[in-house]
């Protein structure tokens, strides 16, 4: 029902939209409404160049490497899930060197991961 509200929404405004198209095609074009579009049209050039420079600029910085100040993401703990679960797990070195890591909610209602068997390299 959402969903098909949004779209009901979006083809009456899109209507209301053309609408008052038509209506301004409909006027005569005046000094003041050339005075409106010179400065809409350089507004607009003004954002376009900025932006591009902006985008130049930020792949100078990544051409060049110099993206050593940004801080570090933090660590993620790894005793808790999003569900505030404990979670009972190998090391992580032996959960990302194993091929197939199951997951399972236990009686306690801890979130257990272990290894497959023959799943580590």
């Amino acid at each position: 029902m959402r969903s098909f509200l949004h779209f009901f929404i979006s083809i009456l405004l899109w209507c209301l939209f053309g609408y008052y198209w038509h209506l301004v095609v409909q006027r005569q074009i005046s000094r003041h409404s050339l005075e409106s579009l010179v400065m809409l049209s350089a507004f607009t050039l003004l954002v376009l160049a900025i932006t591009l420079w902006w985008i130049a600029h930020n792949k100078r910085i990544a051409s060049r490497g110099k993206r050593s100040n940004l801080m570090p993401a933090p660590p993620e703990p790894f005793e808790m899930d999003n569900l505030q679960r404990p979670i009972l797990a190998p090391p992580i070195a032996t959960l990302q060197a194993a091929r197939l890591v199951v997951i399972a909610v236990d009686a306690q209602g801890n979130k257990v991961y272990s290894v497959a068997e023959g799943s580590s390299d």
